[in-house]
């Protein structure tokens, strides 16, 4: 019983996962919203290299780790960020304007047709988002090559996508639905993602 309660028992072990997951949610959300939600890149970056790190069991959960991250991978994460925001705004836009399509063009095929393109390139979004801050934290790549390697990667290991997206919409709903999901939400993705993409990675 003793051990536990140890240093190296079970409870510590636990109880030192929740509160890294917590400390880093927090981070991740303080340097978001600091830059008005369009840092929102560049602290999903720093905040996979250190899970990643940590599945490999390497470094530390700290301000000094998450803060070298986001300065480091800002400007390329920060560039991704706002394309995917602005592929999902329009996406949603014409997704609620399927009706006015369908009435304009008077053809409820096409107007169907619409809406599955454009659920379809959520969905992409959704793939390519669960590896592009991966790809840009372990690869030293431009921006072309970060979108193609991710696209690569989400075909390639396609069961572990299609987990990680499963994940990723559970987290959501349970963001909106259960309170303390939000304390622990994108930390807690971001380090099962890892887990699950640790050896998922490589390029060759």
């Amino acid at each position: 019983m003793n051990k536990l309660f140890s240093i190296d028992g079970l409870f510590y072990k636990i109880g030192t996962i929740i509160i890294d997951l917590f400390y880093m949610n927090l981070l991740w959300l303080l340097f978001t919203i600091i830059g008005l939600g369009l840092t929102g890149g560049a602290s999903s970056a720093s905040l996979f290299r250190i899970m990643q790190r940590r599945a490999q069991n390497k470094g530390n959960c700290n301000f000094e780790e998450f803060l070298y991250g986001f300065k480091k991978f800002f400007k390329r994460s920060t560039i991704i960020w706002v394309i995917q925001i602005l592929i999902v705004i329009i996406s949603v836009v014409n997704i609620h304007y399927i009706p006015f399509f369908e009435n304009f063009f008077e053809n409820a095929y096409f107007a169907f047709f619409i809406l599955i393109v454009q659920i379809l390139v959520l969905i992409e979004v959704l793939a390519i988002s669960i590896y592009i801050y991966n790809v840009i934290v372990k690869y030293d790549v431009n921006l072309v090559s970060a979108f193609k390697i991710a696209f690569v990667l989400g075909y390639k290991n396609i069961l572990a996508t299609i987990t990680c997206m499963a994940l990723a919409v559970i987290v959501i709903i349970g963001l909106f639905s259960v309170p303390i999901i939000f304390c622990v939400g994108v930390s807690g993705y971001a380090m099962l993602s890892s887990i699950i993409l640790k050896n998922k990675l490589n390029i060759s």
